[in-house]
This record gives structure tokens, sequence and C-alpha cells, in this order.
């Protein structure tokens, strides 16, 4: 269940059906491709799943991961 201090309570029902790729492993191309959109969107939604999920920029970490991560451990 989801609560105000849930950092997935602000994502669109489209930023969790994309998160929910990533954690299969599908690239930008191969999430496009299942969505039917474009790369571009693909990325525009992958910006804003790192912004609300507080996903840092980072050179050391992949953000992709992290937000996965989490993805995992809300989702056990």
């Amino acid at each position: 269940m989801r609560g105000a201090d849930d950092p997935f309570a602000d994502l669109t029902a489209r930023e969790c059906e994309i998160l929910a790729l990533l954690a299969t492993g599908r690239s930008d191309l191969g999430i496009s491709q299942s969505l039917f959109v474009t790369r571009k969107t693909v990325e525009f939604h992958t910006r804003n799943i790192f912004r609300k999920l507080g996903v840092p920029a980072s050179e050391r970490d992949n953000r992709r991961v992290h937000a996965v991560l989490r993805f995992l451990q809300y989702e056990a």
C-alpha cells in the first residue's frame, strides 16, 4: 500500500511500467519497441523516474541500477 512517504506514489502509471521494464533488463530501445513509443519518450520518463525517486547523477554509479534496486526492494 502506498503512503504519503512512499517514493513511488509520485510515479505515473507509464513511469511504473517503464521502471518495471528497466527491472527486466530492457534497454531504452527495447522499452520503446515494447510500448510503441519513441526512445526520446522513454528517456523522458526515465529521467522523471530518477528525479522522483531521488536517484542522484554520479559518474561512479549507474542510475538505472539504483532505480531498479529501489523498485525491487519496494516490490519485495
